[in-house]
């Protein structure tokens, strides 16, 4: 699972088909921490992208990794190496919320003179009670030292 806030962040793009994560992040390794490293996979397929992202523990060594590895050939294939840009990642839509369900009608009250009150017209649903869980502590006693 990926943290909230990205250090070094590093797109790596033209990997190698044969390339392995646990490759992927040895090639990176001599840089700083590498916390991650990921190849994308298509979603639908399941086969392996030529592309992917290192996760390096601080920004410094993520920018000299880019410095280093940015051309570099692994298996004949130039690596294109960048920092990875989360403004765009910020701007993907968010999915939907969760529709709420509608509000349950109710009728309205007649009072004793005849007269309709709209105050009563809409109330929502009350929430389910949840049961709380039962269970029992099991008490033993404790093992006595002796004393010699």
């Amino acid at each position: 699972m990926r943290s909230q806030h990205f250090r070094g962040n590093v797109f790596v793009a033209n990997l190698p088909p044969e390339l392995s994560d646990d490759q992927l992040a040895e090639a990176f390794d001599s840089f700083g921490i590498v916390l991650s490293a990921t190849i994308a996979r298509d979603p639908v397929s399941g086969k392996r992208l030529r592309y992917g992202f290192v996760d390096i523990a601080t920004e410094r060594a993520a920018k000299l990794a880019v410095e280093s590895m940015n051309g570099t050939a692994i298996d004949g294939y130039n690596l294109e190496v960048r920092i990875s840009d989360r403004s765009a990642a910020k701007k993907l839509p968010r999915p939907a919320a969760r529709p709420q369900p509608p509000a349950r009608r109710v009728a309205p009250r007649i009072r004793a003179g005849g007269e309709v009150t709209d105050a009563d017209a809409f109330k929502p649903r009350p929430a389910p009670l949840r049961q709380q869980p039962s269970f029992q502590v099991e008490r033993r006693p404790l093992p006595r030292r002796s004393s010699t």
